[in-house]
């Protein structure tokens, strides 16, 4: 289960997309990988969301991109740019130094299978001091909690995405720099499953204040 680390900044208005990840791994044939800044990875109908993680295993020539471990440890994952339905990208990957060339149709992009949120009615993240500790914030999807909520979760469907939506109003009244917080998502049924460890964390940044 994978570990969240999400920041916002008080004061501002919210549209912060999480990627739900599936506890199944997918594998992606790599045809080709070029030593670009940044990196380029050519893998047919990868099937990679944009906004996704992924890790390199196996390739040869340019081994510098694969992961340590197979399968990858969650912190060999890098953050993906979709190009298109064949490549992705690495932003934080500068390949042009790199000294041997890709062997062409070795390797593989793995990745987690994003989670079917059409399966779900809502979702509700709740924010403590400290694991098992007080409750400082809610959020929730409308009409899936009781509680009073201090922003909103919206279920994109189509984008694989939890969205975190607050107005600069709900953002402003964060009264907290640094919380934990789980994520669990809601079945019609009433079953309830979490997508994150409990001890994910969210930063909230100091107000941008404009001098008058």
């Amino acid at each position: 289960m994978q570990r969240l680390n999400l920041t916002i900044r008080r004061g501002a208005t919210i549209a912060l997309p999480i990627r739900v990840e599936s506890s199944e791994l997918a594998y992606a044939q790599i045809t080709a990988i070029q030593r670009t800044a940044p990196v380029s990875i050519t893998a047919t109908a990868h099937g990679v969301p944009d906004g996704w993680r992924a890790a390199v295993a196996n390739a040869v020539g340019l081994t510098e991109l694969n992961a340590e471990n197979n399968p990858p440890k969650d912190a060999e994952l890098r953050l993906v740019t979709r190009v298109d339905a064949d490549t992705i990208e690495f932003n934080s990957v500068n390949a042009a130094g790199y000294r041997k060339a890709h062997v062409a149709s070795t390797g593989q992009l793995v990745f987690y299978k994003p989670v079917d949120l059409s399966l779900y009615i809502g979702a509700r993240m709740e924010c403590k001091d400290r694991v098992g500790g007080t409750r400082l914030a809610l959020f929730a999807t409308p009409a899936t909690v009781t509680d009073t909520t201090n922003g909103a979760l919206e279920l994109d469907t189509s984008n694989d995405t939890l969205w975190l939506r607050l107005t600069d109003e709900e953002a402003e009244a964060i009264d907290f720099d640094k919380c934990v917080f789980d994520i669990e998502l809601l079945r019609a049924n009433g079953d309830v499953e979490p997508i994150c460890t409990a001890d994910s964390v969210l930063t909230v940044l100091p107000e941008v204040t404009t001098a008058e």
